[in-house]
């Protein structure tokens, strides 16, 4: 039952809110209840009952404090921001927190009462989803059509060949499937041993994918965790690849040699920072999301109030923009310095631990992790971005066990 049940979770926040009824009634919402109940059983009879072990590191506590803390002092600001202030606050935001809530115990108590399923379970579930991902961007990449989840289904049709698959937009699309490719490499293939013919054909497929999705800041993290984990086998067939092609240039179709050139030259100016606006528009969104400590006097406006806290802001530099695009100063406006400071925190023992193990395959993946989180307009209710999280901190946890 528990290994069943642990599968259809993880398969639930795979799929996101596509394949639902309606907006607000997807598989994990149907999923989640269940999953809770069941797990909360399991662990109240083994804990309390049996009164078995429940081996807890410090880390794994730590950071489950993290999670409550933030929980409630949002909470609490958003209480009394209406009470005082007549706050006002969308209900599904409410209640999408409120089931970001039950979602991080749900994970927790699987964590806690099965950790080997969870770690297990978790990497083939990925390894299968990844695939399904690939094959589904390549069909959007090819035909246009996108599920009704997404942001581009009633796009022009110019703008249509992008992926998104089961994500609300590209963006949001390639920071988990690149944060996939790195664990799912780290797990398989932790030796580096893989062929490689293999190493390249992953590498190529990505990057393409990458490239497709107009992510740059993924494109450039997914290039820069293959350089790092296969050097030689990367570098060796990128120059190889890119002395083929110049030769081979002379003696193929003209059209089709000029073709992949321009497409370079885009690939060029889409990678560089300096070419668009939104560089701009970043750094305002970053400028005030720090000096929202001070009109909140540090403890933050409340649940999901970072786009109500941008709108109030009179400035052209904007541009209308109201998402954080970071989860960092996201928690800042929403939760407070406090909260932040916490995270901060965890990520820094997450580090350190792992650096100290020689464990640096975490250790790189979780400095991308929260580059990566600047490429989302709003990560707070992408639920893969909280499973990485954790496995990461079980990873963590099993170095000192």
């Amino acid at each position: 039952m528990s290994k069943a049940l642990i599968f259809i979770f993880f398969v639930s926040i795979f799929l996101m809110n596509s394949f639902g009824i309606g907006p607000n009634l997807y598989p994990l919402r149907l999923i989640m209840p269940i999953a809770l109940i069941y797990f909360f059983t399991v662990f109240f009879q083994k804990a309390i009952l049996l009164k078995q072990k429940v081996d807890v590191q410090p880390i794994t506590l730590y950071s489950f404090l993290f999670f409550i803390f933030m929980f409630l002092h949002t909470y609490a600001v958003s209480f009394i921001r209406v009470q005082l202030f007549d706050a006002h606050y969308e209900l599904n935001s409410i209640l999408n927190f409120s089931f970001l809530l039950f979602f991080i115990l749900t994970l927790y108590l699987i964590v806690l009462s099965f950790p080997k399923q969870f770690i297990q379970s978790s990497k083939y579930i990925m390894l299968l989803f990844y695939l399904m991902y690939a094959i589904f961007s390549f069909y959007e990449i090819k035909t246009g059509n996108h599920l009704p989840t997404s942001d581009l289904v009633y796009a022009p049709w110019w703008m249509r060949y992008v992926p998104t698959v089961v994500y609300f937009n590209s963006n949001d699309f390639a920071f988990v499937f690149t944060l996939m490719v790195m664990y799912l490499l780290s797990v398989f293939d932790e030796k580096k041993s893989l062929p490689s013919l293999w190493v390249v054909v992953i590498f190529l497929i990505h990057m393409f994918i990458m490239y497709k999705s107009q992510s740059r800041l993924s494109f450039l993290m997914s290039f820069f965790f293959f350089v790092y984990r296969y050097p030689k086998k990367i570098i060796f067939s990128s120059v190889l690849g890119l002395v083929l092609f110049f030769v081979g240039g002379y003696f193929l179709e003209n059209a089709w040699y000029m073709q992949v050139m321009d497409d370079l030259a885009k690939l060029k100016s889409d990678l560089s920072f300096n070419e668009r606006q939104s560089t701009l528009v970043r750094l305002s969104l970053y400028k005030y999301a720090v000096l929202s400590v001070i009109p909140s006097f540090g403890f933050g406006y409340g649940i999901d109030y970072s786009a109500q806290y941008y709108q109030s802001i009179n400035d052209v530099n904007l541009h209308y923009i109201v998402d954080p695009h970071s989860f960092i100063f996201e928690l800042l406006i929403n939760s407070g310095l406090l909260a932040t400071l916490f995270y901060i925190g965890l990520n820094i023992w997450i580090l350190v631990k792992n650096w100290t193990y020689s464990n640096y395959d975490i250790f790189i993946q979780i400095i991308i992790f929260n580059l990566l989180l600047f490429s989302s307009s709003s990560s707070l209710f992408i639920w893969p971005v909280y499973l990485f999280l954790i496995i990461y901190i079980c990873r963590t946890a099993q170095l000192d066990s």
